[in-house]
């Protein structure tokens, strides 16, 4: 996975003032500067993002695979509850006013009917699917139910040294839990303990298109219009009806579920704008996809996520990125002056077309800035059917579709992870009780706190208990049962 990075707006000064079109004079100090400041971090113990891959086919991958400088960059903590209902699919309306009146009766439904508030001693662990700084993820099976999950688990210790970093989770389970899209990961739990934050995740069985795309070197032009149509629905999502800026887009970011649809996963770079205050600051990104105006130190905003797409686009039809390099400083010289992009001879004019469009440096001209019509218009699209897409229609068969033989083995992900032991317990722990290890040799022990259900308990970093004190009070979510319902 390629490195991430993330400066604070004082860390790496502006570099331009002049528009994302133009270049500073003084553009090869700047970016000598910028190139610095990255290689300090990459040696100063770099924080990595949580990895589901082992593949290295990336030119900076010389560095620590999915490194990342800690995530430094500032995030908010704000409720936004809007769920997804398809411009087309009108049938939806009745089941979105359902929705908004469970919201509104919860706590008048019969105690026997609420959902339970769940612990991780709910849940059995099976499998290692990907591990970071912070934790790891792994496979889990509802132990009442048998159904499968992804749970995402987060290490205390580590982020409560930095305040941003709870309130970079906070808003990543805020994100999660607004979000109703058929193609952004569905969050079903929040939940914690004294040691670790849990969310407990939408388990897509197919892997990473990442993977897919490293077996195959390049994708056909027609399964790329496919899952760019399916990452364009998303993007738009987010944009227009949630107010994020993804700001991480890449092909390790996407997953496949069961039957072959994408899965855009991992929003603990994204960026939920305000009312008062849409546009972004932060130099944050994966080197290869990053902008050029996120380069610049420039002021940002939804535009950016339309630039990685065309980095992703063009990823994907040739198996490298269109700004390739020995070197951090050669990627980001490539971005920051390559004027034309530079297509093989294989490619369409409808692609080359397309992904011209998406690099274009100033913002304001950049497709997908201002609509999404013009882009579903586009001729690289011809084929699509965005009206089924958009409602998943059932008739749609996606152009990979997943060798799945048993959902618990987790086939699609990297036998570095999955063949991983499962955590021991911690001798901290109030009460640990033993479960079946992924490899079925011996059984490992699974930390289960019995207070783990609570907001506000005794643990690291809580201020020794006390109410509105706790840094993780309102972390715990719980998803609608009928929601639960129609997802299995």
């Amino acid at each position: 996975m390629a490195d991430i990075f993330e400066f604070e707006d004082d860390d790496v000064r502006p570099v331009s003032t002049h528009s994302s079109s133009m270049l500073p004079n003084n553009s090869s100090t700047d970016l000598n500067e910028l190139c610095d400041t990255i290689t300090e971090l990459n040696m100063d113990g770099v924080t990595r993002p949580i990895s589901i891959s082992n593949v290295s086919r990336r030119l900076s991958a010389s560095f620590q695979p999915g490194s990342a400088d800690g995530r430094l960059g500032q995030s908010l903590e704000i409720g936004i509850r809007s769920p997804f209902v398809s411009s087309f699919a009108q049938s939806l309306d009745k089941l979105h006013k359902e929705e908004e009146t469970e919201k509104h009766v919860v706590f008048d439904e019969p105690e026997d009917e609420k959902p339970r508030k769940m612990t991780p001693a709910d849940f059995q662990q099976l499998k290692v699917l990907g591990q970071g700084t912070y934790g790891k993820v792994l496979l889990v099976r509802e132990r009442k139910t048998g159904r499968l999950f992804a749970q995402k688990q987060l290490k205390k210790a580590s982020m409560v040294v930095e305040k941003k970093h709870i309130l970079q989770t906070m808003t990543e389970r805020d994100i999660l839990e607004s979000v109703r899209h058929p193609y952004i990961v569905r969050l079903f739990y929040a939940m914690q303990d004294h040691e670790k934050l849990y969310l407990i995740l939408e388990y897509a069985q197919g892997g990473e298109l990442f993977t897919y795309l490293a077996n195959q070197v390049m994708l056909s032009e027609d399964t790329v219009a496919f899952y760019l149509a399916e990452m364009i629905l998303a993007l738009y999502h987010l944009h227009v009806n949630v107010g994020v800026v993804y700001r991480d887009l890449k092909p390790e970011n996407c997953l496949l579920d069961k039957e072959g649809h994408l899965v855009l996963t991992d929003f603990g770079l994204s960026k939920v704008a305000t009312d008062s205050d849409s546009s972004c600051k932060t130099i944050l990104g994966t080197p290869e996809y990053m902008a050029p105006e996120i380069l610049q130190g420039e002021e940002y905003d939804y535009a950016v996520d339309w630039w990685s797409l065309g980095a992703v686009a063009y990823d994907l039809l040739t198996g490298n990125p269109p700004f390739p390099g020995n070197d951090y400083k050669s990627i980001l010289q490539k971005i920051w002056r390559t004027k034309r992009i530079d297509f093989p001879f294989y490619l369409t004019r409808d692609a080359q077309h397309l992904i011209s469009r998406f690099l274009t440096r100033d913002p304001k001209k950049r497709m997908g800035y201002k609509d999404i019509d013009y882009i579903k218009k586009h001729s690289f699209f011809s084929a699509i059917d965005w009206e089924k897409l958009e409602r998943r229609d059932k008739s749609i068969v996606p152009p990979i579709v997943p060798l799945i033989t048993d959902p618990e083995l987790a086939e699609n992900f990297s036998k570095e992870f999955t063949e991983m032991p499962l955590s021991p317990p911690s001798h901290d722990s109030p009460m640990a009780i033993p479960i079946a290890s992924a490899r079925g040799s011996r059984d490992n022990l699974a930390v289960l706190n019995l207070n783990s259900g609570n907001d506000v308990g005794p643990g690291i970093g809580d201020n020794h208990g006390e109410p509105g004190n706790h840094p993780f009070k309102g972390f715990s979510f719980t998803a609608s049962s009928s929601f639960i319902d129609r997802v299995f």
